[in-house]
């Protein structure tokens, strides 16, 4: 293959005039998330008053005439009032990096075969909670012709997210009032996030699924070790609670080792809370211990 031939799909990408007058600019990546906003605003609604969205330049406005901004890097901010996280920047990037780095790909291709066990053809899937959305752009990677929507209270988490690749519709908004319209999801991810039972019934279709990730008593392991006043812990009550508002179908348990570099040593360290206000020791163990509980429920 020739220079040219090569070059020829770069430059059909970079370039979207196709009127035969010259080359135009390249599509910015806000282009091409109001195009994904404005192909699937029926599935959102308005975080103040639950109408209904339409696009308009620059962002999307219900029809009471509240107006949210498309972000220049490609996501929307749907928060009512200030957020409340405790999460900082340096964990997402940390995070980021960890999971570039490979040590959650299990967990993803096993949450990918529940979701194509469950026989849901091109779903509407959102992570409550989402982070800095590695899981989300991994997850897409298995999900062909899914339309993702991945949603988190921190604004940098959602900027850092919004630097993904993939075509994910980033929210800025609370779990606890999702912008998605009732009966509008086939899938709701939470992976090691807070849960509302209430939000996530009412946006989910009632063939919808949740598919849940809890943190099992091994969790990394080799760090619990090192710190004091970290004790072991059970999922018992969040189970049950879990419990109380859906019905379980599946519930697997996921363990694994992942090698430990001194360079994934600090990011494991930087990106988990366990750390916060204390210090592991600066030298890695051999490995690293991912120990999670997978539960897939069903509205009743």
């Amino acid at each position: 293959m020739d220079i040219k031939s090569k070059l020829a799909p770069l430059v059909g990408e970079l370039f979207t005039n196709g009127k035969g007058s010259g080359m135009s600019r390249a599509v910015s990546k806000k282009e091409r998330a109001a195009r994904e906003f404005r192909e699937n605003l029926q599935v959102y609604q308005c975080p103040i008053c639950s109408s209904a969205f339409l696009a308009k330049e620059g962002g999307i406005q219900c029809g009471s005439g509240h107006f949210f901004n498309l972000a220049r890097k490609g996501y929307l901010n749907l928060l009512m009032g200030a957020p409340s996280t405790h999460y900082s920047k340096d964990l997402f990037s940390a995070r980021k990096n960890a999971f570039a780095h490979g040590i959650y790909d299990p967990l993803v291709d096993q949450v990918a075969a529940l979701v194509e066990a469950s026989g849901l053809q091109r779903p509407y899937g959102v992570d409550a909670g989402c982070g800095e959305g590695s899981f989300l752009a991994r997850i897409q990677r298995h999900l062909a012709g899914a339309r993702l929507i991945g949603i988190d209270i921190s604004r940098d988490g959602i900027q850092l997210a919004s630097t993904h690749e993939q075509p994910i519709m980033w929210c800025v908004a609370d779990l606890a009032e999702l912008p998605l319209a009732a009966g509008s999801m086939d899938i709701v991810f939470n992976i090691l996030s807070p849960a509302n039972y209430d939000e996530f019934r009412r946006v989910l279709k009632p063939d919808g699924i949740l598919i849940k990730v809890l943190p099992g008593e091994e969790y990394l392991r080799e760090i619990r070790l090192q710190l004091e006043g970290i004790h072991s812990y059970s999922n018992q009550e969040v189970v049950a609670k879990l419990r109380e508002n859906l019905e379980i179908q599946r519930h697997v348990h996921l363990r694994y080792q992942v090698p430990l570099s001194m360079e994934l040593w600090q990011l494991v360290i930087e990106m988990t809370p366990l750390t916060w206000h204390r210090q592991p020791g600066a030298v890695p163990p051999s490995d690293l211990t991912l120990d999670l509980e997978l539960i897939e429920a069903r509205c009743v």
